[in-house]
């Protein structure tokens, strides 16, 4: 009797389903589901931050945190001699809307659409780097959500509407008026109003747009480079400028994209060993 010996490699997983059965529409929302734990973790972050008030400082939320006022401001004013937000709006702000108001406008609403059409644009365009993009914009938000629950923080046009820093408006919708889209101005406000008004420690505006450029700088040119790095730095400004956001706040939401892309990337590389681990498996005969 004869044995025929055939050497095969330890079984290794199948690859991942690419979603070509599905069609584009199909395919769109699978890259999106991942997305929605973060407005689950935003819902449950304003539901701890409910009991906060806008008059009392001394107001504390859900898990006991007490609202921050003055400190973001001091840190400011602290590096600046001013607070930058209150400095920018005394020069720039005039009876009407101006141009500035418009990019404002454009820029600031840009947030809202970033992450969702970077997800889609990685899942059809750069799809080996979806679990990677999805790590580090779950990161991103995730940390970022829980600063608002452990800091909740005024933001600088409420720090203005209790007296504690000088006068700001929240203008950040004022600019759709320059565009004769007033429409998205009214809409842009009922959004806000229904949102967390001390959500601002750190400015996950600010850390989208950064986590975007840092993300896609690999795989673009280097106009796109650019492009990209003018973004992040053009959110920061306008969060600042609409009162939306003090330098603080900005800075720690880039510091969060940092450590969202960092994580991401610890991700990737072990998820790259482990699978080089597989494919240097010991071989293992199997007689028939």
């Amino acid at each position: 009797m004869t044995t025929e010996t055939t050497r095969v490699r330890a079984a290794t997983p199948a690859p991942a389903d690419d979603g070509s059965r599905h069609g584009p529409v199909a395919q769109l929302l699978i890259a999106w589901s991942p997305l929605s734990a973060i407005l689950v973790a935003y819902w449950l972050a304003q539901w701890v931050t409910a009991p906060l008030g806008t008059g009392d400082g001394d107001d504390a939320n859900r898990v006991g945190a007490v609202l921050h006022v003055r400190g973001p401001a001091r840190a400011d004013e602290a590096v600046f001699g001013v607070v930058p937000t209150v400095w920018l709006q005394e020069h720039l702000v005039g009876g009407t809307p101006r141009w500035w108001d418009a990019v404002a406008a454009l820029v600031y609403v840009t947030h809202f659409v970033a992450i969702p059409l970077v997800t889609a644009v990685v899942w059809f365009a750069l799809r080996d780097r979806f679990r990677e993009w999805v790590v580090a914009a779950l990161t991103m938000s995730l940390v970022g959500i829980a600063g608002y629950v452990a800091y909740p923080a005024a933001p600088p046009w409420l720090a203005a509407e209790r007296g504690d820093i000088g006068d700001v408006e929240r203008i950040s919708h004022v600019g759709w008026d320059v565009l004769h889209l007033d429409v998205v101005g009214r809409l842009t406000e009922a959004g806000q109003s229904g949102s967390n008004p001390v959500a601002a420690m750190p400015s996950l505006h600010a850390g989208a747009a950064l986590l975007v450029a840092l993300f896609l700088w690999p795989s673009v040119s280097r106009a796109a480079r650019v492009a990209l790095s003018a973004y992040a730095l053009a959110m920061g400004l306008t969060l600042v400028y609409t009162g939306e956001h003090y330098v603080v706040d900005v800075l720690v939401g880039w510091a969060v994209a940092v450590l969202a892309v960092l994580c991401a990337t610890l991700a990737r590389t072990d998820r790259y060993r482990r699978r080089k681990g597989l494919d240097r498996a010991p071989v293992r005969e199997v007689g028939t």
